[in-house]
């Protein structure tokens, strides 16, 4: 396994690895959620680097699913037996996972998508960009001051293009119940839904895509935000800005900058970068 990186080798030797350990029945939960498990320097063979890795394939190219209230990212085996699944908080804490099989489900299974068919670069670094790309010190603070002159009457309706793993959601910019969010990447959108499982909606695709079959309607959200990293000509630009009502936010690295979009007769511009206070 290439540090950093989880790649389909990794699910090959994943799948090779969970077929020839001893799985522990869990007798604690015979009754109400029958499963078994492998925990790392108790089950033969199994190391927590085992465990860490495993925790890793599986939220890369898993998909989520409920457990009751509750949303987790699943890996489906590809017979479609056994689904398998961790407790952890960070992967660096897994110490298990845990296996059942897919014949039954608990509660009522409305788990968003993240099931886009396209595999991109960003799925083998999902499980660790977050660690590698932390925000800087008070970038919330920041950005809120500026979102502050286009906010609008109410908590505003939030897109987000080539969303990767939820920064908006990290910042706390908006509420999850008013949040869309698109992306191509399985695994990007799967770290997303593991931090945040009340968002309102996950659209698994290519924003270009999105764009083209009309799928959102002028002024429908808010706020759009958009990775600078996404490719787009003219036309699709002037689309996102169709669909925002107050403003467009552009992202590039550590840069926001705001078009307040609001009057279409004013394009007023507002760049973050110039404004170079930091919190304390």
């Amino acid at each position: 396994m290439i540090e950093g990186r989880i790649t389909r080798n990794d699910l090959d030797w994943w799948l090779a690895f969970a077929a020839m350990r001893e799985w522990t029945f869990a007798k604690t939960y015979a009754e109400t959620a029958p499963h078994h498990y492998v925990v790392q320097n108790r089950t033969p063979g199994v190391t927590h680097d085992d465990i860490v890795r495993a925790a890793r394939v599986i939220h890369a190219f898993g998909r989520p699913g409920k457990y009751y209230s509750l949303t987790k990212i699943y890996l489906v085996s590809p017979d479609g037996q056994y689904r398998w699944w961790t407790e952890d908080r960070h992967f660096t804490d897994a110490t298990l996972v845990n296996r059942a099989t897919t014949e039954l489900n608990y509660g009522i299974q409305n788990a968003p998508s993240t099931t886009s068919g396209i595999e991109t670069p960003y799925d083998e670094v999902a499980t660790t960009w977050d660690v590698e790309h932390p925000g800087k010190t008070g970038e919330a603070d920041r950005v809120r001051r500026i979102l502050a002159k286009v906010h609008g009457k109410y908590p505003p309706h939030v897109l987000d293009l080539g969303c990767g793993t939820g920064r908006v959601l990290d910042l706390g910019l908006v509420g999850p119940e008013r949040y869309a969010a698109i992306d191509f990447s399985q695994a990007m959108l799967n770290m997303l839904v593991r931090k945040h499982p009340k968002v309102a909606a996950v659209y698994p695709m290519d924003v270009r895509n999105a764009l083209a079959t009309g799928r959102f309607t002028q002024g429908q959200f808010d706020w759009v935000f958009l990775d600078d990293a996404v490719e787009l000509d003219a036309l699709q630009r002037a689309q996102v800005e169709q669909i925002a009502r107050l403003a467009v936010i552009i992202i590039n690295g550590d840069e926001w900058t705001v078009h307040d979009v609001s009057d279409v007769s004013v394009q007023g511009t507002i760049a973050l970068a110039a404004d170079t206070r930091t919190a304390p």
